[in-house]
């Protein structure tokens, strides 16, 4: 039970010594206990790195040797403000205090702390910084195609695999050939490796399932074995970050301000703009509710002309009538409805 809660070889404090632990020896009590089933662990260890090393003013002391309870919003502000004075954005900043917020709120359930700073009674005490919302899409038609040509084949199967499948980056570098069965064109994201924690069935798409035939294959022409991962390597190890291959494509093919991530967005929203059930949609994103999935949709000005002309084509022609001033509404005539037609071809496709 203790490896499994990931609590073994770890002293848990007893009730009397937690008041007294550090904030650094607190978060690596988090991190043993609960930090380490999350999705971004390794991303969480730089973050509290950060905040360990930083040191406060009256009196001076670095932030990890302060105890956790004496943890102060006016301490989390001064972090927050050395942060953003480095010039990181806020995106990156509510990154850190999401996490703060998170660990403070699990040691007051175990009752580890007294309280969180982030709250003064009922009252919030520290509110996350307004974030700009940034373009998630493919802003011209050809985008994807240079990018494809732009990568190499690794991640060429890769951003297809997320484009035809709304996956996680992660979760495609750790999918293992043992959750892929190409007979019945479909693949499993087990509860381990996804961020909700749920097992994830999902279709293969035909062009994506012509890249799954020949990464199949080990350089000798041998299938690789069931633990080999999909997206590893030639010899199928794991192959655990893109992001130098990702940053030269997106240099190559000219695309700025483009992350890996954003091709979920852009898949979720295709399949929306193909008009796929948003419940549907759901379903290949992981998403628990549609609030989490409505977000993630971006929806084109091509789409919303999509959009008016299933409008116009659903409507009745005798709808279609000139209103006439104390008369009765007549049906519109052959020349209207020409220029309505008229009208609709020249909209952008």
């Amino acid at each position: 039970m203790a490896i499994r809660d990931g609590t073994f070889g770890i002293k848990v404090p007893s009730a009397a010594t937690a008041s007294t632990l550090t904030f650094r020896q607190f978060a690596e009590v988090w991190m043993a206990r609960r930090g380490y089933q999350l999705v971004r662990a390794k991303e969480n260890d730089y973050r509290l790195a950060k905040l360990c090393s930083f040191m406060l003013e009256a009196p001076p002391i670095l932030m990890g040797d302060k105890e956790a309870c004496a943890v102060t919003p006016g301490d989390i502000e001064a972090f927050r403000h050395s942060r953003r004075s480095a010039g990181l954005s806020a995106v990156t900043v509510n990154h850190d205090l999401k996490l703060l917020r998170k660990m403070f709120a699990w040691g007051v359930r175990e009752r580890l702390l007294p309280a969180t700073p982030f709250k003064v009674g009922t009252e919030t005490a520290i509110r996350l910084d307004p974030e700009t919302p940034r373009e998630r899409r493919f802003r011209g038609d050809d985008d994807e195609t240079r990018l494809l040509n732009a990568a190499n084949s690794h991640l060429r199967g890769l951003i297809i695999a997320m484009l035809d499948t709304c996956c996680r980056p992660g979760e495609l570098l750790s999918l293992q050939w043992e959750d892929v069965d190409l007979a019945a064109r479909q693949f499993t994201v087990r509860a381990h490796k996804a961020k909700t924690r749920r097992d994830r069935r999902l279709p293969i798409s035909a062009r994506l399932n012509a890249i799954l035939e020949m990464r199949k294959l080990d350089p000798a022409g041998d299938p690789l074995g069931p633990k080999a991962f999909v997206f590893g390597n030639a010899i199928g190890e794991q192959v655990r970050s893109v992001r130098t291959a990702w940053s030269n494509a997106c240099r190559r093919a000219g695309l700025h301000d483009l992350h890996l991530a954003d091709l979920r967005h852009e898949a979720a929203s295709r399949f929306e703009e193909a008009g796929v059930p948003t419940t549907y949609v759901s379903k290949f994103l992981g998403h628990q509710n549609l609030t989490t999935t409505t977000r993630y949709l971006n929806t084109t000005l091509k789409g919303l002309h999509r959009a008016i002309d299933q409008l116009e084509s659903s409507r009745n022609p005798i709808l279609l009538q000139v209103p006439c001033k104390n008369r009765r509404a007549r049906p519109a005539t052959n020349h209207a409805l020409e220029g309505v037609d008229k009208t609709r071809k020249s909209l952008p496709s």
